[in-house]
């Protein structure tokens, strides 16, 4: 961004939208931990509430969201390697 502004002679219009960048960034980060740190004390009062039931719950929680990781993970890896031409279809 920088160089495209310094090359196109506003320089300074670049580094304040790297600032807004920065910030964007920031403020997205922050919602993402927010929602995480929320979630974690919810499975605690849950797993507490229902020590039986909601231990199963969580856990059943934590298998899929791993299994959707492990998808998206083949699914890019599949489709960059399509991308490439490395296997034919």
């Amino acid at each position: 961004m920088q160089v495209f502004a310094l090359a196109q002679g506003i320089f300074w219009i670049g580094v304040a939208s790297t600032f807004v960048m920065g910030i964007g960034t920031a403020i997205t980060v922050t919602a993402i931990a927010m929602v995480a740190v929320g979630a974690r004390h919810f499975a605690g009062r849950l797993a507490k509430a229902k020590s039986g039931a909601g231990m199963l719950m969580i856990r059943g929680l934590e298998t899929a969201a791993s299994i959707a990781i492990i998808v998206f993970g083949v699914a890019l890896l599949t489709g960059y390697m399509i991308s490439e031409r490395m296997v034919g279809i």
